[in-house]
């Protein structure tokens, strides 16, 4: 009986896909193609579209046939948003958990797999291990009809994004916005309210995006994390997120639609 189980195959974070005329697709593998190496790990996703879905990590080759090609998961990411979105990040975290709990963090035996679920357990000490997700705030702060930007010195040249942070042990996500914007830029926010969520697999974030508004407090880059902030209004904008499938430029995009 053939395989009916689609393969999505991932080679040191490049996602490999088919390219038909300008678009990219995800090739209906359902058997390791003869070119690629035999050292794989395979990871059941569930099912997508009505199929059964494998990770599987191989070790290459670089160079191969077209019309198929390694594309940069980011890349992917935009180029599949949104139909495939969430099963490449899934399959990007499950395969990184993977490779990143092979041995026990505890007593350093090496692990195994429990059944077919997401699980690890050290057979010495039976830790548990399960794929990492970092909960992150993200949060657009408004006063009147401006919005705060702000850029690290590793961003692209002249682009800004907004106030963003990991969650802390013991916190609410409240509390983590709160903390993150008086950390970064000294100031106290109000009305805080729920945007939209999204998972981000840079390197294994759930995205949780809020907006506020302005309460008190002038701007002042207070951790050394950032190296400019300030207001702008909608028709005055810097240069923003290139991408539009990130929840950065989503909740940036809804100030703009909101304050034309």
């Amino acid at each position: 009986m053939p395989n009916t189980t689609q393969k999505l195959y991932y080679c040191n974070d490049n996602v490999l896909l088919e390219k038909k005329d300008a678009t990219y697709c995800i090739p209906k593998f359902f058997a390791a193609p003869a070119w690629l190496k035999k050292q794989q790990i395979t990871h059941p996703l569930g099912t997508y579209d009505g199929s059964e879905i494998d990770a599987v990590e191989v070790t290459g080759p670089k160079e191969i046939p077209l019309p198929y090609t390694w594309l940069p998961l980011r890349a992917a990411l935009e180029a599949l948003y949104p139909q495939s979105f969430n099963l490449l990040v899934r399959a990007h975290q499950v395969i990184s958990w993977d490779k990143n709990h092979r041995y026990c963090g505890r007593c350093g035996v090496e692990t195994k797999v429990n059944g077919s679920g997401f699980e690890r357990q050290c057979p010495s000490c039976h830790l548990l291990f399960y794929p990492r997700i970092s909960p992150s705030i993200i949060v657009a702060i408004r006063k009147d009809n401006q919005i705060l930007l702000a850029r690290k010195a590793d961003f692209i040249p002249n682009v800004y994004g907004l106030i963003a942070g990991f969650v802390e042990a013991g916190e609410t996500l409240e509390e983590t916005v709160h903390r993150e914007v008086y950390e970064e830029v000294g100031l106290q926010v109000k009305n805080i309210q729920y945007f939209n969520s999204q998972p981000w697999p840079f390197p294994d974030s759930l995205m949780i995006a809020f907006t506020a508004d302005y309460a008190d407090g002038d701007i002042e880059l207070r951790d050394g994390e950032l190296e400019a902030a300030a207001w702008y209004t909608a028709d005055n904008l810097p240069g923003l997120p290139g991408s539009s499938i990130s929840i950065a430029r989503k909740l940036i995009d809804d100030f703009v639609a909101k304050n034309k």
